[in-house]
């Protein structure tokens, strides 16, 4: 009987989960509800450099209370750039979305006593279609407040060019945020940089963008 006993707990034992990653589960369980922001948004992409007012407590579509320069005085392709910036910032800046890219088997690599960093092929999260797709080719890594669960820090990149589709080629692309705590605790992406390189129907793709915010006070 106690040997019949002792096989029962082992097969339970086999099919029971791993344990959850307390600083993960921690992570995912962080809000992005809190108090509207109002901050300026340096944007750069190497061909144009526009700085934004944002206000977080203004309606989706109207968050972008400043713009230098000016829309009006801008001509053909930044022109465009620029509205589509003022039309489509919604001011998500909070660091905490990047959780859905945490798959929950991701490998703990470093830890202080105050955070951990973890390495992982990351999930699409929201992102869908071909661009999707693309996750599956990528390496990341992120860095995470053991105490809070808020994310300090995440990267991500291609180890190897691949090709997303037949008709188009990535051979680098890199993604790196830090991030920084806002007065109510929640972390914010204080720098953002993209840089990605490839070809799509047999033109070059070569688009580099840096984000850097500032001057993040509550809203009135």
């Amino acid at each position: 009987m106690r040997r019949f006993a002792l096989i029962a707990l082992a097969a339970l034992a086999v099919s029971l989960p791993a344990s959850a990653d307390a600083v993960l589960e921690k992570a995912r369980a962080v809000s992005k509800a809190g108090p509207a922001y109002v901050f300026d948004v340096h944007f750069n992409d190497g061909v144009d450099q526009f700085l934004m007012t944002v206000d977080q407590s203004r309606p989706n579509g109207q968050r972008v209370v400043k713009f230098s320069p000016s829309v009006d005085s801008l001509k053909g392709a930044s022109a465009k750039k620029a509205d589509n910036l003022v039309k489509r910032t919604a001011g998500d800046i909070w660091c905490s979305s990047f959780a859905e890219n945490i798959p929950a088997d991701a490998r703990r690599i470093a830890e202080s006593a105050s955070s951990a960093t973890y390495s992982f092929t990351p999930l699409p999260g929201t992102q869908k279609g071909d661009v999707a797709k693309a996750y599956k080719y990528l390496k990341a890594s992120a860095t995470i407040d053991k105490v809070t669960g808020a994310i300090l820090s995440y990267e991500m990149a291609a180890p190897k060019a691949f090709k997303p589709l037949p008709v188009a080629k990535v051979d680098k692309l890199t993604l790196k945020v830090a991030c920084k705590p806002a007065p109510d605790g929640r972390t914010y992406a204080d720098s953002f940089d993209f840089d990605l390189k490839g070809s799509a129907l047999m033109k070059s793709l070569d688009r580099s963008e840096t984000r850097r915010i500032t001057n993040l006070k509550p809203a009135a």
